[in-house]
């Protein structure tokens, strides 16, 4: 049985990452094989066309993955993206997008997570899945 998991201070850890304080990302809540993010948005996340960056959609998604299996895996071992693929399906409305992310398989190596990412009136805007390898 492993022992219990102190999500509070990891949750703080992760929000001290250089990366998630330039976008404003936070990680949540956590859960075992679970994660959920926020990015508060603004006006300077918006492509030349005016609409949030996919590539904001896409960095919360590949963290909230990365999050989820976090809670996972050993001390000293790490997630690294193998792939990550997603679907916009429709404009973000309002200042927040959320991100829930579930592991859906983790093996000895590789691990493979779900995204649902919504805006601020709960609105599905993009769907995700990343594949991780697990390496020490």
């Amino acid at each position: 049985m492993s022992k219990a998991r102190n999500w509070e201070a990891e949750m703080a850890e992760m929000n001290s990452a250089p990366y998630f304080q330039l976008l404003g990302m936070k990680v949540v809540e956590l859960a075992e094989g679970y994660a959920r993010l926020i990015i508060p948005v603004n006006e300077r996340m918006n492509s030349r066309l005016g609409g949030i960056h996919g590539g904001v959609l896409s960095s919360i998604t590949d963290s909230a993955v990365a999050m989820a299996l976090f809670t996972l895996i050993q001390p000293g071992e790490k997630p690294l993206t193998v792939e990550l693929n997603i679907n916009y399906l429709r404009p973000v409305q309002g200042k927040q997008i959320v991100a829930e992310a579930y592991i859906v398989n983790k093996g000895r190596t590789i691990a493979v997570g779900d995204v649902n990412v919504n805006d601020e009136d709960g609105r599905l805007v993009a769907k995700s899945r990343a594949t991780y390898i697990i390496v020490a």
